[in-house]
């Protein structure tokens, strides 16, 4: 019995220590939350006869995934701190004229600080134009979505006029800055500035030389957007503001951005640029209304070329129980310097590369099946008329995308 006594005695006191041996052991002060998508994607395009090289119609499936990694912590003092690092199978800015692939790239990668002073990015990310709002979409995005790989870059100047107005997945490193919500449980405004070095310059990459720059054509990136929340019970409205700088250095556009994809290489000078724009999105019982006006400026645009570019977008969007569905429409006229045209497919200064006439109407759909799991079915008839009919590869193009998908976010 004494034997059974110090025997048990000898478990309690074991459990006892191992207890305050991990109790005095300080749990990790960062959570490691992990995230991400797939998305399978079976697509059916008809380009029309004017797609030189193109099939008039085809059909084909893609599958894009991303993964991303978010460690987050929080100090004695309230500061939040965290980082973010996502990685995706989707094209980039210097791939979009090549087509899709399954390289997998880094989208995101960034760290953060948050507190009463506000919110401090610092890495890759897309900076403060992700405070602005326009048309609603659902599932695959209609005129701000998928369709667009399904569609030769090099045809259509749907890479230029976008809902956004900028480019809206460009994630250059930078520094960002967001200021707290200030206001009341009715109305707030926060406003977000961004700064990039060179645009669609990522990760390690630095520019060590003069001249072309590098990738980039774009240096000093600026952003400032403002974002006005109201909440009118049972009227949610939100209004945003953006505005967009990009200085060249008169920089040669051969070997940059703006020149890839172009058979030949591209030259000219290119121009800085100020952009702006405005939208807004008012929700009310299961609908959203929304839109959005740009003007670009001179963005993508080399000497020589001095024609207007802007663009308004509109849009309806209305969920109930699993269901939600979305209608909308862009219109716009821009250069597009990717456009096949000119000599040896080079940016012409005589604006033979603009689209006078751009037009996008989207429709889409997406049902819930369980959490995380949606399938979409999205299409997009889309048209423009460019600048000099007389030239090769100008005139009117135009087309559909109908797309279904099959994606679980996790």
């Amino acid at each position: 019995m004494r034997k059974q006594v110090l025997l048990a005695t000898a478990a309690i006191l074991g459990v006892a220590f191992a207890g305050a041996a991990q109790a005095a052991a300080p749990a990790s002060p960062i959570s490691l939350n992990v995230g991400g998508y797939n998305d399978f994607v079976a697509g059916l395009s008809h380009g029309g006869a004017s797609y030189t090289g193109v099939k008039a119609k085809s059909v084909d499936f893609e599958d894009e995934f991303k993964i991303s990694f978010d460690a987050i912590g929080k100090a004695s003092n309230g500061v939040e701190y965290g980082a973010n690092i996502s990685l995706w199978n989707g094209s980039e800015v210097l791939n979009t004229w090549a087509g899709g692939s399954n390289g997998v790239t880094v989208n995101s990668a960034y760290v953060w600080l948050s507190g009463a002073f506000g919110k401090v990015l610092f890495g890759d990310e897309h900076g403060a134009s992700d405070l602005f709002v326009y048309a609603p979409t659902v599932g695959e995005g209609q005129i701000d979505g998928r369709y667009m790989d399904f569609v030769s870059a090099n045809k259509i100047a749907s890479a230029l006029i976008r809902p956004s107005g900028f480019d809206n997945t460009e994630h250059s490193t930078k520094v960002t800055y967001y200021t707290p919500k200030v206001g009341n449980d009715t109305n707030k405004v926060q406003v977000g500035f961004s700064y990039a070095p060179s645009l669609y310059n990522y990760g390690q990459s630095t520019i060590k030389t003069s001249g072309n720059n590098g990738n980039t054509t774009y240096q000093d990136l600026l952003k400032g957007v403002v974002q006005y929340t109201g909440n009118f019970k049972p009227v949610n409205v939100t209004a945003s503001a953006q505005w967009i700088h990009g200085g060249t250095g008169s920089h040669n556009l051969t070997n940059t951005v703006l020149g890839t994809g172009l058979a030949g290489g591209a030259t000219g000078t290119a121009k800085s640029f100020n952009a702006w724009g405005v939208g807004t999105q008012v929700a009310f019982n299961g609908v959203t209304l929304g839109g959005a006006y740009n003007s670009m400026g001179a963005y993508n645009v080399i000497e020589g070329q001095n024609k207007d570019q802007n663009s308004f977008n509109l849009g309806a969007k209305y969920e109930f129980d699993k269901v939600g569905v979305a209608l909308n429409y862009i219109h716009g006229k821009g250069y597009d310097n990717v456009l096949t045209g000119g000599a040896g497919g080079a940016p012409a200064t005589a604006n033979t590369e603009y689209v006078k006439n751009f037009n996008a109407a989207g429709a889409g759909a997406t049902y819930t099946w369980f959490p995380g799991l949606t399938s979409n079915v999205d299409g997009v008839l889309y048209g423009q008329t460019r600048a000099d009919p007389a030239v090769a590869g100008n005139g009117k193009e135009g087309g559909y995308t109908l797309l279904v998908s099959q994606r679980l976010a996790f």
